[in-house]
C-alpha cells in the first residue's frame, strides 16, 4: 500500500512550516509592507535573480567566467534586470523537435533543449502549456507501411506548435491547436464527421469538444476573475456548460480530416493519417445547421468548416472563465502552487488588455508573472511563506541539478544523455513527452495532502516508489559510472573544498540563501565525519543531501 500522505507530509514538514511572524503583526500588514519595499525590477539581489530563473528557466547557473555571460545566468540577470532578462529570452533563438528517424529521441532531445538551450523561458512556458492542452503520442498508430514513425512525427510537430506560439496570442494558439493532426488523432477531432458512408446523418463525437471547454480553455465551473469559484444560492458550484452546449461544439467543429493532396474526401469517408500539415476542413462532412454556443451565441445557419470553427473558438476565447481558468495554470507551473487571488487577479487583467487593447497576448500574461511582487523578491513574504511554492517536478528537479552542477552533455553519435535523464524523470512519475491521460501527469486540482484546503499538483505523483527514485536519481547522478557512460559529464572541481564554504556555497545558491540552521548542521557534519571518504566523495555527500532536503525539493 502506497504511504503517500505520510510521505509528502514528511518531505513536506519542514519546507511547509511557515516562519512565525512577530508578535501581534498583521497578515495582511505584513504583506502590503513587502509589496511597498518590492525590490526594483532593474536591479535585483542575487537571491531575487536566483528566484527568477528558478521559475523562467529549467533551472539557475552561473556564468562560469563566460563571456558574453549566458543571458540566462546569476550573474546575467543581476546585470542587466529582470524586465530587460525577460525580454532577451522572449527573443532566444527557438529551441526545436526533429521528428525524422535520423534523430534522437523526443524524450532525448527534450531534456537536451532544456539543459542547454538558449530559449529557457519560452521552453518552460512551452511545456506548462503541454500540460494544459494535453496531446500524448499514446494511440497514434506506428504505420508499418510508412518509413517514418508516425508518433515522432506528430509529437514533434505538436511540441513545435506550442514553442512557437509560447509567446503569442492564445486565440491563435487554441485555433492551432484545434487543426493539430496531432490533437485530431488524440481526441477524435479528426475524421470527425457528421455523416456516414452512405450519406446518413450521425452525432459527431464529443471527445475534444467536452476537453477543448473542461481542460483547455474553461474548467468545470464558473470563475470569478481571481480563480475562486462562483457559488450558486445554496453554496454550490455553478457550471460553466452544459451537456447541450459541448454537444453544440462538437457539431460546429465537425467535418475536419487529415491534409491530402487530392483535398477532401467523398461524404462519410476519410483521408489517410498525414501528421506533417494542419488539418484540412470539409463542408461535406460537416454538420451546417446553427448551434447554440455559450452565452446565447448561435453559429451561422449554413455555414461551412471554416467558418463555424471560427465561430466556435471566438465564443470560448472571449468566455469571461478563459483568462482565470489559464492564468491560474500558468502561475502554477512557473510559480506557486497557490497564488493568491489578488496575484490571479493582476495577471488575469493583462490576459483581458495587454496595454494595447489586446486580449490573450502570451507574452504579456508570461512578464507580468514573473515580474508581479508576489513572484519577486529574495524569498515570499511571511504572510504568504505557509502557502507558496510548489514541489519540483521531476523533469524540473532533475534538469536543475543538472544546470546547478554545470553539467556538459556530450550528445555525440554513441551517447544519449537526454535519454539518460528521461530515463530518471520517468522513475520520478514524468515520462516526457507521454503524459499518461488528457489530464496530464497530475491534475492543477489535485490536493496537499494534509494541506487543509492547499492545492499540490505535483504531489499526485509523489508516493514511496517515486520519492525512493528521487533519492536514487541523485545517488546515480553523483556516484555511478552510468552518468558519464550516457554522455552526463559533472566536474565537482570548482566547488569548494571544504564544509564551510561548501555549505555556504550550497546555501547562497541552491538555497537563495535561505539554508536553515538544521541543515547547515547536518551537511557539516556529514562532510566532516571520518567515515566520509575523499573530499570529493564529501563534496558529493553534500550535494546529496542538500538536495533531497525538504528545503530543496520545495521550490519558494
Amino acid at each position: 500500500m502506497l504511504r503517500r500522505t505520510a510521505l509528502a507530509l514528511v518531505l513536506c514538514a519542514t519546507a511547509c512550516a511557515p516562519e512565525e511572524l512577530p508578535a501581534g503583526e498583521n497578515p495582511a500588514e505584513a504583506l502590503r509592507q513587502v509589496e511597498q519595499a518590492a525590490e526594483p525590477l532593474d536591479t535585483p539581489t542575487e537571491r531575487n535573480a536566483i528566484r527568477f530563473l528558478e521559475q523562467a528557466t529549467f533551472g539557475p547557473r552561473l556564468a562560469q567566467g563566460v563571456s558574453p555571460r549566458p543571458i540566462d545566468s546569476v550573474d546575467q540577470v543581476m546585470a542587466e534586470g529582470i524586465s530587460k532578462s525577460i525580454t532577451a529570452q522572449l527573443s532566444a533563438t527557438r529551441s526545436t523537435f526533429d521528428g525524422t528517424n535520423d534523430s534522437k529521441g523526443l524524450d532525448s532531445q527534450f531534456f537536451v533543449n532544456a539543459v542547454t538551450g538558449k530559449d529557457q523561458l519560452r521552453q518552460r512556458v512551452a511545456f506548462a502549456l503541454s500540460q494544459i492542452l494535453v496531446v500524448s503520442p499514446n494511440g497514434i498508430a506506428n504505420i508499418a507501411s510508412t518509413p517514418e514513425s508516425e508518433p515522432k512525427v506528430a509529437m514533434a510537430g505538436y511540441l513545435n506548435l506550442l514553442s512557437t506560439n509560447a509567446f503569442g496570442n492564445f486565440r491563435t494558439l487554441l485555433e492551432a491547436v484545434t487543426k493539430s493532426p496531432a490533437m485530431g488523432n488524440y481526441l477524435d477531432m479528426v475524421d470527425n464527421r457528421a455523416f456516414d458512408k452512405d450519406g446518413n446523418p450521425k452525432e459527431p463525437n464529443e471527445n475534444y469538444a467536452r476537453e477543448m471547454l473542461q481542460l483547455f480553455t474553461l474548467g468545470l465551473h464558473k470563475l470569478n476573475e481571481d480563480g475562486t469559484v462562483q457559488l450558486d444560492a445554496e453554496g454550490l458550484p455553478i457550471p460553466v456548460y452544459t451537456e447541450a452546449q459541448v454537444q453544440a461544439f462538437s457539431r460546429a467543429l465537425s467535418g475536419w480530416t487529415f491534409a491530402a493532396a487530392t483535398g477532401c474526401p467523398s461524404i462519410g469517408r476519410t483521408n489517410p493519417p498525414n501528421y506533417t500539415e494542419p488539418m484540412i476542413g470539409c463542408n461535406v462532412n460537416h454538420l451546417s445547421t446553427s448551434q447554440t454556443l455559450l452565452r446565447g451565441v448561435v453559429t451561422t445557419e449554413g455555414g461551412g468548416t471554416t467558418a463555424h470553427l471560427k465561430q466556435a473558438l471566438d465564443n470560448v476565447f472571449a468566455d469571461p472563465n478563459l483568462p482565470p481558468f489559464i492564468c491560474k495554470q500558468l502561475i502554477q507551473h512557473l510559480v506557486t502552487s497557490n497564488p493568491s487571488p489578488a496575484y490571479v487577479s493582476r495577471v488575469v487583467a493583462v490576459f483581458k488588455n495587454n496595454g494595447s487593447g489586446v486580449r490573450g497576448d502570451l507574452s504579456a500574461v508570461v512578464r507580468k508573472i514573473l515580474e508581479d511582487d508576489e513572484a519577486r523578491g529574495p524569498q515570499p513574504s511571511q504572510a504568504l511563506y505557509a502557502t507558496y511554492g510548489h514541489l519540483r517536478s521531476p523533469a524540473l528537479f532533475i534538469t536543475s541539478m543538472v544546470r546547478w552542477l554545470d553539467a556538459t552533455l556530450d550528445t555525440s553519435a554513441d551517447k544519449d544523455p537526454g535519454k539518460k535523464l528521461n530515463a530518471w524523470s520517468s522513475s520520478l512519475g514524468q515520462d516526457v513527452p507521454r503524459p499518461p491521460s488528457v489530464f496530464s501527469y497530475y491534475p492543477p486540482n489535485a490536493p496537499a495532502p494534509g494541506g487543509n484546503g492547499l492545492l499540490g499538483p505535483e504531489f499526485a505523483i509523489l508516493d514511496t516508489a517515486t520519492a525512493t527514485a528521487r533519492a536514487n536519481f541523485v545517488n546515480d547522478l553523483l556516484f555511478s559510472n552510468s552518468t558519464a557512460n550516457a554522455g552526463i559529464l559533472i566536474d565537482l572541481s570548482k566547488l569548494p573544498a571544504d564544509a564551510t564554504g561548501l555549505v555556504a556555497w550550497l546555501g547562497r545558491y541552491w538555497l537563495h540563501g535561505s539554508m536553515s540552521s538544521s541543515l547547515q548542521s547536518a551537511v557539516t557534519n556529514a562532510f566532516t565525519n571520518p567515515r566520509a571518504g575523499s573530499t570529493l566523495r564529501r563534496q558529493k555527500l553534500a550535494i546529496y543531501l542538500t538536495s533531497l532536503s525538504p528545503e530543496y525539493q520545495i521550490q519558494r
